[in-house]
């Protein structure tokens, strides 16, 4: 999602008549666009915008994405941070403008927020409608080395109890299905051969024109379209995959079989504590679904260790549902505490050491089940 949204700053960029430099030294302006789902994130971007700042003074420094949103929630700039411009995800159409401009520091407390991201709390599902720049921008996009990517939704209604997307990302709304559609069809005729639909949750997309033109309808749209390419999609959430979206899956041929589904634990205690929405028999029963709709399926995952109150029998818990899930691949990581979730205010027992000891147990049992398989 991160390199999708920089494509389109860099795309509105030059439409506005900047030219991209080949280097930092050559630069005029800087932009960051930068990830905060997890502390290391914030960390890593802190130092640099520092490292940055002492070393070429001269150069504008434009902070943007969710870290950037997370500055502006806080309402106020940490003196170890250094930016002229900060931009939240919702505003990144608004960035060639004011650059161009030179209309002033838009600094931490948004004082150049635009009337489009003011929208975006009051009228969600109209974000992106009627908006020339979205298309505008979409439309351009091109491939490289025959790949792709296309934001079909932005933000989470979700709320799960450990994520800061919904804050620093917004509250869910979906692309046109028009805008959607024509882009594609772009990228294929510009000789794209894999195309990956994004969203912080793709399958609860809902066309802002027609609430019944719902995932599955734009995969069977999209399925539609001529010429010889694959559709993958990340990343979809476990309690909206349901069956019509299976069935489109399995028996698409367009359609990539290498499923994306997070389940972040194995223990149903976790999972409530997480608000997943699911228990772990329910998501064995999706991955079952998905494996005997069409024997191609293979399943990767995300799985969070260390989340407060975890016990060495929730995880264990956790390394079963690894076995019997038996996963193409699986994204792993610690569990780090975010600004405005709901387990912010939970007790961090679970420590350091542990949470490294349980990640690479992790790992240890994924490689076990492969080696066996």
């Amino acid at each position: 999602m991160n390199v999708h949204d920089s494509d389109l700053i860099e795309n509105g960029l030059v439409k506005k008549g900047f030219k991209k430099a080949g280097s930092v030294e050559d630069a005029d302006i800087v932009v960051f666009n930068t990830c905060s789902v997890r502390d290391n994130a914030d960390h890593k971007v802190i130092s640099e915008l520092g490292r940055l700042k002492k070393n070429y003074a001269d150069k504008k420094i434009v902070l943007a994405g969710c870290f950037a949103k997370q500055i502006k929630l806080t309402k106020e700039q940490n003196s170890s941070i250094y930016f002229d411009y900060c931009f939240a995800p919702e505003e990144i159409f608004s960035i060639p403008d004011i650059l161009k401009n030179n209309t002033g520091i838009n600094d931490a407390t948004g004082s150049n927020e635009t009337e489009q991201s003011r929208s975006l709390t009051e009228r969600p599902s109209e974000y992106f409608k009627n908006d020339g720049k979205t298309e505008e921008y979409f439309y351009d996009k091109k491939p490289e080395n025959g790949t792709a990517s296309v934001k079909i939704t932005e933000g989470c209604n979700n709320f799960c109890s450990y994520c800061i997307v919904p804050y620093v990302r917004g509250r869910e709304r979906s692309i046109p299905i028009n805008i959607i559609y024509n882009t594609v069809k772009n990228l294929i005729d510009k000789g794209a051969a894999e195309i990956t639909l994004l969203g912080q949750n793709v399958n609860s997309y809902i066309s802002p024109d027609d609430g019944k033109k719902d995932f599955h309808y734009l995969l069977n749209e999209l399925s539609g379209i001529g010429g010889s390419f694959k559709i993958r999609f990340l990343t979809s959430h476990p309690k909206d995959f349901n069956d019509k979206l299976i069935d489109t899956v399995c028996g698409s041929g367009k359609i990539a079989k290498e499923i994306h589904l997070p389940v972040q634990s194995g223990s149903d205690k976790i999972l409530a504590m997480m608000n997943r929405g699911y228990t772990k028999a329910e998501y064995l029963r999706l991955v079952r679904k998905l494996k005997n709709g069409n024997p191609d399926i293979s399943v990767s995952t995300d799985i969070i260790v260390g989340f407060p109150g975890e016990s060495d029998e929730d995880f264990e818990d956790t390394l079963k549902l690894i076995e019997e899930a038996e996963f193409s691949s699986i994204f792993a990581f610690k569990y780090s505490p975010r600004p405005f979730t709901k387990a912010f205010k939970f007790n961090d027992d679970v420590s350091l050491e542990v949470k490294k000891e349980r990640l690479e147990r992790v790992f240890q049992k994924y490689k076990e089940i492969q080696k066996q398989r």
